[in-house]
């Protein structure tokens, strides 16, 4: 066990309290007692309130049901996503297949569209133009109470682990992410993840099981690269641990292999399905590219929050070239303290989170920073991942650690010790306030195109105002005499921290209205006849896409409404209404490569493509939301081609052509030339055809064998039944569906049945009342061995 000298108390890798020696000079005094006491007042509960408090000063309109979210990915992306889950749900349905985008589309194996994730019920049951919105908040304040836990087990603190918690609820990047449901929910577990995961392997018994059900809970959130962050710190931990023997060397070998393969079993469900849908999607190993990283300057944002950025018409504030969140900052007070921690604080655990937040600021660099590269060329599997300044999460976990763990020191510091510490606390902070000066003189002689130098310079003032306030109110704890003085410096400095972190950016998500995001609240009379399930389809244009995707109105709510008339992204899917693309994290590779053909710029329009894709809407030439007519749509299950045989490259060239004839024939894989006979055209019709999200029933009249073609995505869950019998589906036309039908009239029916959803769910189950079956043991063991006691406190 480690500690800076030998008066400070030390806490163990662990984070237990150890005992040390008491201060040789006894320098108790009221004012000592005074921080204890108040130090104690800020309890769980009261923490908590504080927080609420501060989530509901960020977004009251949301709380209180009056707006919404709706920007960028929240309304075209999660909001719909959550919109068809919860259709799904009241129809009875397990949502596996989308037939709604993108010619369709597995729902449930995208990971990212919380099928199974239990937080899900908050927007199932209560009406969803308030409670996506509500869902997320919550989260933040999830993120906060994790963050405080965890911070409170590693440094026995209050104040630190108050500080901790604000910090991680309210910094840059939590706030964006309240546009992704599925991200801030990852984001808000991930502390409680580490936190009961470390117990486990530590302590053994039912902390096992809870560490492992918090571990599938946080992996049903299906946010790949926030859980992989999480494991990655777990498993840097356990090592260190491992290596220093701060824990059992066997407990950790066979504890921590125990909790991996008891979330992979709570998650099978979801991860089977999952890496099925992987394997047959548009990712490969050399996906990923060094787009959307941090800028060289990005550094300077953690003390300039809005330096070298420029604001869009909907007053948020951008890096150029990094779109994935509008910030990062951590707070510069925050930040500082952590800064003195990584100076002052001679712990293994100080030190860990010093490694992981230099590893994340690096990577974030993206090729700037080379390590990204060298990584990517070392391990191929970085190129699953997508954009490197998702490494910054790594910081975002451990900079509020390391203030927490600096303020404990600080509340720990002897009467000699205390002018040594705040010497440096002042070279410090004078380091800070020159840096950030030389960032706003940076701005002003070298400033970027829409970058406003007025902007940055007040936004530099300010932070560094805020700077010297917090670092002055957490010197004056040392004085104040009574406990009131105490709570209330306290509740001072948790006042600065929130407010750096909430005036840092104007408002990172805009609100609008609620009722602009209720389902079917618009009149999309220019689509006649309405495209529905089974009968035809709406096309956005590659301009219109192409023009919604970029151009912003300075009106929110116009904003909105246009994307929504125009079938932007997802919003198809809150008017039921089925469209060739869509916005999903994966694509079958076949369809990928159909509507990719569509959407090149270089490419003429393909009538013939958009007649067999059953197109009957087509967004109007020279418009983005108003839509014309197609008469010449085919229905989307035909009969009678003729089969024709090419390989992949060949037929997906075919579709440019204009001999390209979907209604005389169809395109077959080369090795279904031995057992296909029909090589001309048949005289066969279709009686008629129901559709349903996951079935579909077609009456075919046949008067010689003959091919149904069935114009939806090919992917291997879905059987085919003739009269009954299994019959194979074959790939047509390069990515669609073909059912070969004997003469005669018949009844092809078609279901989706996820064969690795179905195993996935017994071994789920399995594994749920194996925990659930262990942690009543448990507490009846614990309530017969312990009759009276009060229940154990984390």
């Amino acid at each position: 066990m480690e500690k800076s000298n030998d008066l400070e108390p030390a806490v163990d890798f662990h984070g237990a309290e150890t005992n040390v020696r008491s201060d040789p000079l006894n320098l108790a005094t009221s004012s000592s007692t005074a921080r204890e006491s108040a130090d104690g007042w800020l309890t769980p509960g009261r923490f908590a309130m504080v927080l609420l408090v501060f989530i509901y000063v960020a977004y009251p309109d949301v709380i209180s049901g009056r707006n919404a979210f709706y920007y960028r990915d929240f309304g075209y992306f999660g909001y719909p996503l959550a919109h068809y889950h919860r259709e799904s749900f009241w129809r009875g349905e397990f949502p596996l297949w989308n037939p709604l985008s993108n010619i369709g589309l597995p729902f449930l194996a995208q990971w990212n569209s919380l099928v199974l994730y239990p937080g899900s019920l908050i927007y199932l049951l209560l009406p969803i133009s308030w409670s996506l919105s509500a869902y997320c908040l919550a989260h933040l304040f999830l993120a906060g109470m994790g963050m405080y836990w965890l911070a409170w087990r590693w440094t026995r603190n209050r104040l630190a682990a108050s500080v901790a918690g604000l910090a991680f609820a309210l910094n840059g990047l939590s706030l964006n992410c309240l546009m992704w449901p599925n991200n801030i929910a990852a984001l808000a577990l991930m502390p409680l993840v580490i936190l009961y995961i470390e117990r486990a392997w530590r302590e053994g018994g039912r902390m096992i099981l809870v560490g492992a059900l918090f571990g599938a809970v946080q992996m049903l959130a299906g946010a790949p690269e926030i859980i992989l962050f999480t494991w990655l710190i777990l498993g840097l931990m356990a090592a260190c641990q491992f290596i220093s023997n701060r824990a059992p060397r066997r407990a950790i070998l066979w504890r921590l292999p125990v909790i991996v393969v008891l979330v992979v079993g709570l998650t099978a469900a979801q991860l089977l399905p999952f890496l099925d849908l992987l394997a047959h999607s548009q990712r490969s190993q050399g996906f990923a590219n060094a787009d959307w990283a941090m800028p060289e300057t990005g550094w300077a944002n953690l003390l300039v929050p809005l330096f070298h950025t420029y604001q869009n018409r909907q007053g948020v504030f951008f890096q150029y070239g990094q779109y994935w969140t509008s910030s990062y900052y951590l707070g510069i007070g925050v930040l500082a303290l952590a800064l003195f921690a990584l100076g002052r604080v001679h712990e293994r655990r100080v030190w860990f989170l010093g490694g992981i937040t230099a590893l994340s600021l690096v990577l974030a660099l993206g090729g700037e920073g080379h390590l990204y590269n060298w990584l990517r060329s070392a391990f191929p599997q970085f190129g699953f991942m997508r954009y490197p300044i998702k490494f910054v999460v790594l910081a975002v976990f451990s900079v509020p650690l390391l203030g927490a763990f600096a303020i404990r020191r600080y509340q720990q510091l002897s009467l000699e010790e205390s002018r040594s510490a705040w010497r440096v606390t002042v070279g410090l902070v004078v380091c800070l306030l020159a840096l950030s000066g030389g960032i706003i003189w940076f701005g002003h002689q070298y400033p970027l195109v829409e970058e406003k130098w007025s902007v940055t310079w007040r936004n530099g003032l300010s932070r560094m105002g805020f700077l010297v306030a917090i670092l002055a109110v957490l010197y004056s704890l040392r004085f104040l005499q009574r406990k009131q003085s105490q709570v209330l410096a306290r509740l001072s400095l948790l006042l600065l921290v929130a407010f750096d972190l909430l005036t840092h950016a104007p408002r990172q998500n805009p609100t609008i209205a609620r009722a602009a995001l209720e389902p079917g609240m618009l009149e999309l009379k220019q689509l006649k006849p309405l495209p529905r399930h089974g009968e035809s389809r709406a096309m956005m244009t590659p301009e219109a896409d192409m023009k919604l995707r970029y151009f912003v109105s300075p009106k929110p709510l116009t904003d909105y409404l246009c994307a929504r008339l125009g079938l932007f992204c997802n919003c198809n899917l809150l008017e039921d209404i089925p469209k060739l693309n869509g916005f999903y994290s994966l694509y079958l590779r076949e369809a990928g490569d159909v509507t990719s053909l569509i959407y090149t710029w270089t490419n003429s329009p393909l009538p013939a493509l958009y007649d067999f894709l059953g197109v009957s809407q087509i967004t109007r030439p020279g418009e983005y939301f108003e839509w014309t007519n197609r008469s010449s749509f085919m229905p989307l299950v035909t009969t009678g081609q003729k089969a024709v045989f090419a390989d992949e490259p060949t037929t997906l060239a075919i579709f440019t052509r204009t001999n390209f004839n979907p209604r005389a024939t169809v395109y077959l894989p080369l090795d279904a030339k031995s057992q296909i006979a029909i090589t001309n055209e048949t005289d066969a019709k279709i009686v008629r055809s129901n559709f349903s999200a996951q079935q579909a029933e077609i009456f075919v009249d046949a008067k010689q064998s003959s091919l149904v073609v069935i114009a939806q995505a090919f992917y291997h869950p879905w059987q085919a039944y003739v009269d009954g019998r299994p019959e194979k589906i074959w790939r047509a036309n390069y990515g669609f569906q073909a059912v070969p039908v004997p003469s005669g009239q018949h009844t092809v029916r078609l279901t989706y049945e996820d064969k690795q959803f179905r195993r996935g769910s017994v071994v789920s189950v399995a594994a749920l009342s194996f925990c659930v079956l262990g942690l009543a043991i448990s507490h009846i063991r614990r309530s017969s061995l312990k009759p009276n006691s009060k229940p154990e406190q984390s």
